[in-house]
């Protein structure tokens, strides 16, 4: 029985041991950019695994020891897909290889440690390899580690990726980035509530890389609030050719327009916020000399909140009322058509909302200083591609 209990306690100093010899993220992070690396046997062409290994031996994480593991010893169950060793797992995660290629990952559905490393090749010799790396609970969930291997040296030396040089086009963002799996290119994600995903992609040209196109996968947007029909932002009548984020109440959360342009001009542009899960139109402008109106309105329950004032073809108004990026009512100010006489010639009332105490007419009244959009808008330039985003 003495036996029995010294050989658990062993066992769990073992385990515990082990379990201390990986680092977190934060950890690594706090020390990733003070290391220069040895690569064993790195010689002049060595692969993504050799890279990793010796990333590992320096900086050990238990989500890239599960990858190496794989790699030198595949599962049962793994299966060849063109260059790509694939061991797909019951619950819910898969490890992939592909020395050729210079790629490997673990990822998954669920929310267990997921990486990706990677490898460019360039013109003098060297390589860049990157590694990144998710941990759901840690307080540096998302890290990128980035390195210039020198063969002469046989070391890997941290760099600068062009994650360290990147602006979001609002404070609000959440970002993401992604290592090519086939290609070269590498990609850099904006996410914001409400809005559709803004990507940023940087070509490789074999000594660095250069930013290329912005892009966003194709959504649907209702013309207006409370319309019944959605159109598509890639195969409607626009071709929206540039986009500027837009950050109205100064809580940190934007609402964005696209623009269309003919012959280097402008030729329209819509504003578009969420409104109970759809993305809507709140304004629009033409080239016929229009402007998007947004005033302040009075805080209300210590929430700061703006009026969108969209004119409609009969000579109505409507007031999108915003707080953060969020349509929380309309306000209509339309003509009353049925009255002859002066009196009563408008009808103003709740076009739409969530039913609450904040929703009234008297915003109409109360409208404070108007905002000067434009000397807040930085327009980027812009491609819709056919992939589909779910917001």
């Amino acid at each position: 029985m003495k036996k029995t209990i010294l050989a658990l306690t062993m066992l769990v100093c073992a385990i515990s041991v082990a379990a201390q010899d990986y680092l977190s993220n934060s950890e690594i992070d706090d020390q990733w950019r003070q290391k220069t690396i040895a690569v064993k046997n790195g010689g002049q062409t060595p692969d993504v695994v050799t890279l990793l290994k010796a990333f590992h031996q320096a900086l050990p994480a238990w989500v890239v020891g599960e990858v190496l593991k794989q790699a030198a010893h595949p599962a049962k169950g793994t299966r060849q897909s063109g260059t790509a060793s694939i061991l797909e797992a019951e619950d819910d995660y898969r490890i992939l290889v592909d020395r050729r290629n210079g790629y490997v990952d673990l990822a998954s559905q669920t929310d267990m440690s997921q990486m990706q490393a990677c490898v460019w090749r360039k013109d003098n010799g060297h390589r860049i390899f990157a590694v990144t790396t998710y941990e759901q609970h840690d307080r540096v969930q998302n890290l990128l580690c980035w390195y210039d291997y020198d063969p002469a040296t046989q070391t890997m030396k941290p760099e600068r990726s062009p994650l360290d040089d990147f602006k979001p086009s609002s404070p609000g963002a959440e970002l993401a980035w992604n290592l090519p799996m086939k290609g070269t290119d590498f990609t850099i994600t904006e996410y914001y509530p409400g809005l559709p995903s803004i990507t940023h992609v940087y070509h490789w040209d074999n000594k660095q890389f250069r930013e290329g196109q912005t892009q966003m996968p194709n959504f649907e947007y209702r013309p207006s609030v409370g319309a019944t029909h959605a159109e598509s932002a890639r195969h409607c009548n626009h071709v929206w050719s540039r986009y500027a984020l837009v950050d109205l109440t100064g809580e940190g959360w934007p609402v964005m327009l696209l623009e269309e342009r003919e012959g280097g001009e402008m030729t329209e542009r819509i504003m578009l916020a969420d409104y109970k899960g759809d993305l809507c139109v709140i304004a629009t402008q033409s080239a016929l000399g229009e402007k998007m109106n947004v005033y302040q309105l009075p805080p209300r329950k210590n929430n700061k909140r703006v009026a969108v004032q969209y004119r409609d073809l009969p000579g109505g108004y409507y007031y999108s009322i915003l707080t953060g990026n969020n349509v929380m009512f309309v306000v209509s100010d339309l003509p009353n058509m049925s009255k002859a006489s002066d009196e009563d010639t408008r009808v103003v009332s709740v076009e739409a909302g969530f039913g609450g105490d904040d929703e009234t007419t008297e915003i109409i009244d109360q409208m404070g200083d108007w905002i000067n959009l434009p000397s807040m808008l930085n327009w980027h330039e812009l491609t819709i591609t056919d992939e589909e985003d779910g917001l």
